[in-house]
């Protein structure tokens, strides 16, 4: 999750863009999808190259076109080990297109800019109803920003009068009393421990976010993946209530019953084997409470696993795979070494390779979707093995060729935008490494792959930012 300075100030040094570039790229984001257009002009607007009033409105128009983002939240894999499908996915979220990030962004933004605005901006975006999720999800809600932010503007989008009424105060309970998710607990604790508040308001709140966990759903998938970090988020909220001289006796019989609810209910079969009883017990119990007692969190029912954590099932993709295979694995057994791959036979091999990609164009028994993150994925196998030269840019080449002629529909629009950015990343990174892509992706037929090179002319992403949705 990016922090709310790195939203706002630039990891990285570049020389200022010239005013037409930037003016070139905003007139190329009027035509681009919603969530696209967002995310130039947020990024446009961190340029600080306009004037004031000019970023406002950026910002403002960025804040709303998220509306029409396909995507309502950003999502995390709950799994350990985020590979296949779930690791593509969860990459794919990390861009913050979907519509509560490019809201957040966009007030984020604000905030320096215009504080009452960004206030008011951000008393528009919808309340966090986020939809129930069963054992067959691997993908959860990611609410950090949304709480951050949240914090952000009770403590900077309010005048010394509305202050001293206590209306920031007032502004959280608000949002405290909507808490309906086990995701939202540590990022709440967190935002909670960070605002400036008197003793007496953070009493009443730490009260109201006792309360509302109480009232958060039974759901198993939200709730393993929220509780391995709302223990140390407690903890943390009950050691500054104790600074404060208040009682964590509120919040830790709540947090308890919480843990009791949900430990005891249905979980799924593949649940985390994390165990939040136990750091309770530990780091958090204090008399009267009693401790948690095994007999309390046994499952009453136990449940389900994810699904779709596998690709390559269908027999077109494994005669793919088997392809590939033959590049890094020679008939005898032994790992292709990097001597080999400079050799015109092996060379030849990966030109057949991308050949018989060219004519895989669906699979069996898997949806578009699903083909894509499959071809997708060799894709980037293939660029991970092939060095640099006439082949790599062959390769390079058929991956643009591919991206242009294939873009999903827009409920999976981030994955393509994904395979995109990893691209046009990888040529920001490396420009004299990636030969003619460079002025391949500027002449690419898909106007989106245009604007996106283009962009990251003149607003590049920290290589650290780059690095994450590889």
């Amino acid at each position: 999750m990016k922090s709310l300075a790195a939203l706002l100030l630039p990891a990285v040094c570049y020389a200022a863009a010239p005013v037409s570039e930037i003016e070139a790229v905003l007139d190329l984001a009027r035509s681009a999808p919603p969530e696209v257009a967002a995310d130039t002009l947020i990024r446009v607007a961190g340029l600080n190259q306009l004037e004031k009033k000019r970023e406002v409105d950026l910002l403002d128009r960025a804040f709303e076109l998220a509306s029409g983002a396909p995507q309502p939240f950003k999502r995390v894999s709950v799994l350990p080990r985020a590979i296949g499908p779930s690791g593509f996915l969860a990459r794919a979220y990390r861009q913050d297109l979907d519509a509560n990030s490019l809201r957040l962004r966009a007030v984020a933004a604000l905030l320096p800019l215009d504080p009452r605005k960004a206030g008011e901006r951000f008393q528009e975006i919808p309340p966090l109803a986020l939809p129930p999720l069963t054992c067959d999800d691997f993908l959860v809600y990611d609410v950090d920003l949304f709480y951050e932010v949240l914090g952000q503007v009770a403590a900077q989008g309010f005048t010394p009068k509305e202050i001293r009424e206590e209306e920031p105060s007032k502004f959280l309970a608000g949002y405290f009393g909507r808490i309906a998710s086990a995701v939202e607990v540590a990022p709440a604790a967190r935002m909670l421990a960070s605002v400036p508040l008197s003793d007496s308001q953070f009493q009443s709140l730490v009260t109201a976010l006792a309360g509302a966990l109480g009232h958060i759903a039974d759901d198993d998938r939200a709730f393993t993946y929220g509780s391995q970090s709302a223990g140390g988020a407690i903890l943390a909220l009950v050691e500054l209530g104790q600074r404060r001289q208040v009682s964590p006796l509120i919040l830790l019989g709540a947090y308890r019953a919480f843990l009791v609810n949900h430990l005891s209910g249905t979980r799924c079969a593949d649940r985390e084997p994390a165990d939040p009883a136990a750091f309770f017990n530990d780091r958090l119990h204090v008399p009267p409470l009693p401790s948690i007692d095994i007999s309390e969190i046994t499952p009453s029912k136990v449940e389900g696993k994810a699904k779709g954590l596998e690709w390559c099932e269908n027999p077109e993709c494994q005669a793919i795979r088997e392809q590939y295979r033959l590049l890094v694995t020679k008939e005898t057994g032994e790992v292709v070494q990097s001597q080999d791959r400079e050799q015109s036979q092996w060379q030849a091999r990966v030109r057949d390779f991308l050949t018989a990609m060219a004519a895989w164009t669906a699979s069996s028994a898997a949806t578009p979707a699903a083909h894509f993150r499959e071809k997708i994925g060799f894709f980037s196998d293939a660029l991970a093995i092939v060095p640099g030269g006439p082949t790599r840019e062959f390769v390079l080449r058929s991956l643009v060729d591919f991206l242009s002629q294939s873009r999903p529909q827009a409920e999976n629009r981030l994955e393509w935008l994904l395979a995109v950015n990893q691209l046009v990343g990888r040529v920001h990174l490396d420009p004299l490494g990636l030969g003619r892509t460079a002025g391949d992706l500027r002449a690419a037929r898909d106007p989106v792959i245009g604007l996106a090179m283009a962009l990251e002319a003149i607003a590049p992403r920290p290589a650290n930012e780059v690095m994450l949705l590889m």
